[in-house]
Parts: C-alpha cells; structure tokens; sequence
C-alpha cells in the first residue's frame, strides 16, 4: 500500500514548498484580467497584491482538469493507491469532488474530509496530514484525527475594501456603499457553523472594533489555548496584523500558539488588499 497527501493552493503552499514537505500539490487558477495564472506555480501572493492594487479583475476557479488527470495517471504508474486529499471548503470550491471523481475512475482510494474553510486551518490540516502519514498512520486514522480538530476550529474575516467585496457578490454594490459611508465593517464567517461558506457573522464600525470583536469570540470559543493553533492573516495590512495579535493575546495569554501568514489567494481574491483574518484549530495529536 502506498499513499500520498495531497492539497491545493488554499493552504498557501507553494508547489515547490508543498513537494520539499512530501506532499503533492493542486494550484488553483488565478484569472487576472485575462490571464490566467496557477496559483503557487507561476503566480505568488505579492504578484496577486500588485495586480490587486493596480485594479485588475482577479478571481479564482478550481485547479485545472488536466493536472488532475497527470497526478493521477503519475499514481497509477508509480503503484499509488491511496490518496489523503486536504482542500478548501467544498461551500467554497468544487476542487475536493472533482478529485474524488477523478481518481474514482482510476481505482485510486482517496481519504478526506470537509475543513469548512481554507487559509491557515488548511495549511495546518496539510502539513500534520502529511507528517502523521510519514509516521505510518493510517489514513483512516488521519482524517479522523483531522475531524476531531475541525470540529473545534473557526476564523473570521474582516474587509477593509467593501468595494471589493461586492464585485465578488459578497455584497450588494447598494450595501458596500452605504456600509463606506458608514464606515461599517462585516466580519464574515467561513467555518463549520456556516457550512463551509462565507457568511456575515456581525457588523461594527471601523476595523480595530472589527478585529477586537472577532478576537473576544476566539478569547470565549476556546477552553484551552495551549491546545489550539491561532493564525492570524492579512492583505498588506501591517497595522491590523499587529492589532490582531495584540487582541488575540490580550484574551488569550502571551503563551498562545499564534502564527502569522499573508492572505492567500483563494480569499484575497475575494476580500481585496486590506484585509485582516484570524483563524483557530486544535491541535492535532501527534503531529
């Protein structure tokens, strides 16, 4: 029996990191204006912020048929049989159910589950995948454990852009509007309670109140921050990073696991420069 992880670019590896940990990797396609781009391989995340910036029409679909297919034809040659598959959201992203239809057709077992969201918790999902399964863990045993830690993982998300927003139909352009002019700020959802879609989980004024309202719910989500992992995510937002922190250990205790990371694509896309996230996950046991 052989087995490989795999994940796609919503965890913000790149093709290059992803293969030096072991694991093989599904870039998802970058549409810029007219181009396309594969996230990870020829594309990487301050490229994305500079044509963000420069006003170009960004957004993203699921990784390309065709890479799928090779990866999958690569197995079968190689004796590969099974597959732990780590992806965003399905409310996010049709990536898991093609792959899971795919490699049905080549007789390749695969092993996953619904993460209900993407960034961080997926990057932590794929990397303790791909380090338990380089301890001989059974793959079952692996998407389980992985369950246990999405059960008890969340994050939130806060636009500085509602313009941005609304181009994505996050918003309606009346709604982006009015909320600019209110200086209004909606911090989204994206997590199991919301089925793995973005969803609008309250609304205050101005990013600092945004940030420290969503780090006072992880402050009361958690029972014991020793045992989760905390990311916090931004999109040229130096300012609301540090805010973010700053909040996250005010509630959480200077001793809290909290990792810093860019926005990646599959939400920056989305959200526009300027935007802040912060995730929690359990940690998962030996990884």
């Amino acid at each position: 029996m052989t087995i490989k992880v795999v994940t796609d670019s919503g965890s913000g590896l790149s093709q290059k990191k992803a293969n030096a940990l072991g694991i093989d990797f599904l870039p998802l396609q970058v549409i810029v204006d007219d181009h396309t781009y594969l996230d990870g391989v020829d594309l990487d995340i301050d490229d994305l912020y500079d044509h963000i910036a420069q006003g170009a029409s960004v957004q993203t679909s699921l990784p390309p048929l065709g890479i799928m297919e090779d990866l999958l034809e690569s197995y079968e040659e190689q004796g590969v049989d099974q597959v732990i598959l780590i992806t965003l959201s399905n409310g996010l992203s049709s990536t898991n159910s093609t792959f899971l239809a795919a490699a049905n057709r080549h007789g390749i077992q695969v092993h996953t589950l619904d993460l209900f969201t993407t960034l961080g918790v997926e990057h932590y999902c794929a990397l303790a995948a791909a380090s338990l399964n380089d301890k001989n863990v059974a793959p079952e045993q692996i998407v389980s454990t992985l369950k246990e830690a999405i059960d008890r993982s969340a994050g939130y998300l806060i636009a500085e852009d509602l313009d941005h927003l609304a181009k994505g139909g996050r918003l309606t352009p009346m709604a982006a509007k009015l909320g600019g002019m209110l200086k209004i700020k909606p911090i989204l959802e994206v997590s199991k309670n919301t089925g793995g879609k973005v969803d609008v989980w309250s609304k205050v004024r101005t990013m600092s109140k945004a940030i420290k309202t969503g780090a006072d719910q992880i402050g009361q989500s958690v029972d014991d921050p020793s045992q989760y992992v905390f990311y916090v995510l931004d999109a040229r937002n130096e300012e609301g990073a540090q805010t973010a922190i700053e909040e996250l250990k005010s509630v959480l205790g200077d001793q809290a696991d909290i990792r810093r990371e860019p926005m990646y694509a599959v939400i920056a896309c989305h959200t526009g420069l300027g935007a802040v996230g912060m995730q929690y996950v359990k940690k998962v046991k030996g990884e």
